[in-house]
């Protein structure tokens, strides 16, 4: 079989990839650090070192690059909080990760200026929020199922699982992640951030 040589010049398929994952974190975090008003493709091309066109080849807006880096974020968490196993021999440690991979989400500066960004573009951009509730819907889905499997081994007995999905979601994701969002100071003092997260704890602890 005649072998087919690349024509030279023409990127492999996993330099494409790597180009356009470059491409991705540089728009992260541009979003992260200039906001999304203030990005421009041009700076882009310039962070990464490739020309403007190297990047409207693949993303022809500013506004498909935040949808694309809002998607890519959303599929990278999921499956990451599905992977936390409950263990019939340690079920409140395994509850502790579960309930600390949330709070680390929720309190993270980079994840509150990524949803700034988000949900500053939502009114224009409608697949924005339809990712989001499609995103959120995902987490109650997976923390049901945990709780669950907890319920199985006589936590939670008192509550549906929903309930304390829904609870958890709502101390360790959304109230803190409004406050990061809003430069609560408190917010920016890891002991702070981390007696927070004990007050969570033990409040979910106890409805176990």
């Amino acid at each position: 079989m005649t072998e087919v040589k690349r024509r030279a010049g023409r990127p492999t398929l996993s330099e494409t990839a790597e180009l356009t994952e470059r491409i991705l974190n540089a728009a992260e975090a541009s979003f992260v650090a200039r906001g999304f008003q203030q990005t421009t493709i041009q700076q882009l091309a310039e962070d990464c070192g490739v020309t403007r066109r190297s990047i409207v080849a693949r993303f022809s807006s500013k506004d498909e690059l935040l949808i694309a880096v809002c998607l890519r974020d959303m599929d990278t968490y999921g499956p990451q909080l599905e992977a936390v196993e409950i263990r019939d021999d340690h079920p409140w440690e395994d509850l502790e990760q579960l309930i600390r991979k949330l709070w680390e989400r929720g309190s993270d500066m980079k994840q509150a200026a990524l949803l700034r960004a988000y949900l500053g573009e939502s009114a224009r951009l409608p697949q924005i929020p339809h990712h989001i509730f499609s995103f959120y819907q995902q987490l109650t889905n997976t923390l049901e199922g945990k709780i669950t499997a907890l319920q199985r081994q006589g936590l939670f007995r008192n509550y549906k699982a929903s309930t304390v999905a829904a609870t958890a979601i709502s101390l360790v994701i959304s109230n803190p992640r409004i406050r990061t969002m809003v430069f609560d100071p408190a917010f920016r003092d890891p002991i702070t951030v981390e007696r927070y997260f004990t007050d969570a704890w033990l409040l979910i602890r106890e409805m176990a």
